[in-house]
């Protein structure tokens, strides 16, 4: 009596740890993803390499990084000077054969153009050529004034601007406005910072839960061995024990699907133009989540898909622990077909083992495929340097479920021994009283 007062004493005491870590850890992991939703936003590729505004901003960078770089004294003033004397007598003598082509063509007295006979007799063009040093003198005057620099800088992003607008769909900045508002940060970059080290703290906190719940579930295995005689109110607390690892696998998350750009750089006069982060795609979905947006499709198909996924994943487990409790309790459905089948072979068709072999291999296809495919990414475009990524992982959701079906075989082990012992008994006390009959 002694004994299964310390052993109940025992499960209990897990019992109630393994409640308040499955509750911290819920939590905690509700936070998470509220939080990781958010820092996924604001990486999403549409604001970054897909955002035309963001594009303008590092033009605008360059462009006026350029200016003030821009020094004309000295020998490149002199450089400068013969490139733009060129460019200027170039332009003067292409003005001047367009000019007396077309006075040619419209000739003002019998086939001869006035216009042209005075401008060679006024030497209007070559006058222009001799006021070429005196004009180039004036443009690198103008190009070295500070103001006139922001001025050109200014003309220049206006000129983009009015191009982009009229030529690039704008992007929607509703969602990720109101989430710089809800963290109280102005650029996205502060925003995500700001979210990572939250994630962190939260992280270092359901490390201490989830280490409680590994801990309190290593020694109920441990007990289910040890434990000679069980009964029925140690077999209840063990169920309960399960019924928390269960809840915790259908409803946290089982996998993080997270393909992105980690990098992705090009040159441009002589300065970087980069994209950092750039997420692709993101999903996150634990079991009932998944459940729920197939039977929500509408479409036959996917909604028997749905209906399978909830009746294997949550409705077996469930039936098969309430039958385990009713047999503890009740030892006269051992007879019966359907108590018995949930109970001792229900864990050889309840698909967790399919379940968990097609998690692993969704997990390991999905990172070949984005591997492969960005791969191709980083080879194809040549002049761009892109590093892509796949942080696709699996969560504490597919570890709290393979928990479940675990510790479930071994209870259900448990529960076979515990009604057969009985009949064993009977059979060894009947065999005694035959042997000392015969004696």
């Amino acid at each position: 009596m002694r004994k299964n007062l310390i052993i109940h004493s025992i499960l209990f005491v897990l019992l109630c740890a393994i409640s308040i870590a499955a509750f911290s850890t819920y939590t905690l992991e509700t936070q998470k993803r509220v939080l990781k939703t958010d820092a996924i936003e604001l990486s999403d590729i549409k604001y970054g390499m897909f955002n035309v505004d963001a594009w303008e901003k590092q033009f605008a960078t360059i462009i006026t990084k350029k200016l003030k770089d821009l020094k004309i004294s000295g020998g490149q003033r002199g450089e400068a000077k013969i490139k733009i004397e060129k460019f200027l007598n170039e332009s003067i003598d292409k003005f001047e054969r367009t000019y007396k082509a077309n006075n040619e063509k419209n000739a003002d007295f019998l086939g001869i153009s006035l216009r042209n006979i005075g401008a060679d007799y006024f030497e209007i063009f070559g006058e222009l050529k001799n006021q070429v040093p005196t004009i180039t003198d004036d443009i690198l005057n103008f190009l070295e004034s500070e103001q006139n620099r922001d001025s050109i800088r200014d003309y220049i992003l206006a000129q983009i601007n009015s191009y982009t607008e009229g030529t690039f769909q704008k992007i929607d900045y509703t969602s990720y406005n109101n989430i710089l508002t809800k963290y109280k940060t102005d650029t996205g970059e502060a925003c995500i910072a700001n979210i990572s080290s939250t994630l962190e703290r939260i992280g270092s906190k359901q490390n201490v839960s989830n280490s409680v719940l590994l801990g309190a579930f290593i020694i109920l295995i441990l007990l289910l061995f040890i434990i000679k005689e069980a009964t029925n109110l140690s077999i209840t607390l063990f169920i309960l024990a399960a019924v928390h690892l269960l809840a915790l696998g259908v409803f946290l998350p089982m996998i993080d699907i997270d393909a992105r750009i980690a990098s992705m750089e090009l040159q441009l006069m002589g300065e970087t133009i980069s994209f950092k982060d750039q997420v692709l795609y993101y999903k996150s979905k634990s079991i009932m989540e998944v459940s729920s947006v197939m039977l929500s499709q509408g479409k036959t198909k996917v909604m028997l898909v749905g209906i399978l996924v909830l009746l294997f994943s949550v409705i077996f487990p469930i039936s098969k622990l309430i039958s385990s409790l009713s047999l503890v309790y009740k030892r006269s459905l051992k007879r019966n077909k359907i108590i018995r089948f949930l109970v001792f072979k229900s864990g050889k068709w309840s698909m967790a083992d399919v379940m968990v072999v097609a998690i692993f291999m969704s997990y390991i296809g999905f990172t070949g495929i984005i591997s492969s495919q960005l791969s191709q990414l980083e080879n194809n475009i040549k002049s761009f340097e892109v590093l892509s990524t796949n942080k696709s992982e699996l969560q504490y959701g597919f570890f709290f479920f393979m928990g479940f079906v675990i510790m479930s075989i071994f209870i259900s082990q448990r529960i076979q021994k515990m009604i057969d012992a009985p009949t064993i008994k009977g059979l060894e006390a009947e065999n005694q009283l035959v042997t000392q009959t015969e004696k």
